[in-house]
């Protein structure tokens, strides 16, 4: 005779599987415009890298998941029962951003409702990572992406100063006496955060143990983003100077990001090697 604890897991996963059907015919709008969003913006394009990352690591979940007691809980409810409106109010007036988050929370929602917040915590790192593929809103995106453009000016003119190269900054605009170099939005870190926050909550999940090492990782990643984009513009400046090479455009362009991205990835594994054997001698002693 069937025990009541297997009927238990056996209901669940028929409403698991009737809810994501649900969930898959509601969000549909939702997750066209996450596609689109992704294809159009080169600070998003990282999502499609990201998307099976998340799927591969709820898959590995799936034997701790399988192994708690079921315990749905009415907060879950109450998440879903709030977010329907506000979704539809969202689709009525196309506030992309609300559609979004509306329906993030709605898949918080349906785990703690179907199978309690111990789950939620157990999927953390995916919800994480599902959270950071939500594009930025274009009004915050403006605002955080000035400053940063200010402060890598400033600094790459300090830099470029102690090469002995004269040098006048008016903004984010370099004047040498020959050209003139601005620091864009690309070149401001913004996207480079972004990718290199998503890189690192995934780096840490695989390589690291302790929570207090994957967020020093995690916040390592915005002053690395912020390092890496002075190091392109000073790099641009010192060759132009020099050799009279404009890496501004073309295939040096291409090339010349290609390879500060790479030091990206050289400062975050040599941090999280550090990390690796802090948590390696914490653990001996």
């Amino acid at each position: 005779m069937e025990s009541s604890h297997e009927f238990i897991k056996k209901k669940s996963t028929l409403l698991a599987l009737v809810v994501s059907t649900l969930f898959l015919a509601a969000y549909l709008p939702v997750l066209q415009i996450l596609v689109r969003l992704w294809l159009a913006s080169e600070e998003y394009s990282h999502a499609f890298l990201t998307l099976p990352i998340i799927f591969f690591i709820v898959w590995r979940k799936r034997p701790v998941l399988a192994d708690q007691p079921v315990r749905n809980s009415t907060v879950g409810l109450v998440l879903l029962v709030i977010c329907v409106p506000i979704y539809l109010f969202a689709l009525m007036t196309k506030v992309n951003t609300v559609i979004e988050l509306s329906m993030y929370v709605t898949i918080i929602g349906s785990i703690m409702y179907l199978a309690g917040v111990t789950a939620v915590k157990e999927l953390i790192t995916p919800l994480i990572l599902l959270l950071m593929l939500i594009p930025v809103p274009n009004q915050l995106y403006i605002k955080l992406t000035f400053p940063l453009q200010l402060k890598v000016s400033q600094i790459s003119e300090v830099v470029v100063r102690t090469f002995g190269v004269p040098i006048f900054r008016e903004g984010n605009v370099m004047n040498l006496p020959y050209k003139s170099f601005e620091v864009v939005e690309a070149c401001s870190g913004l996207r480079s955060v972004i990718s290199m926050l998503t890189l690192s909550v995934i780096a840490g999940y695989f390589m690291l143990k302790k929570f207090a090492s994957k967020v020093i990782l995690f916040v390592a990643a915005v002053p690395t983003a912020i390092i890496v984009n002075v190091i392109r513009v000073v790099t641009l400046i010192l060759m132009w100077h020099y050799v009279r090479l404009d890496l501004t455009k073309g295939t040096w362009h291409k090339v010349t990001g290609l390879l500060i991205f790479l030091i990206a990835l050289l400062i975050l594994f040599l941090l999280m090697k550090v990390l690796n054997a802090w948590e390696t001698k914490s653990k001996s002693s």
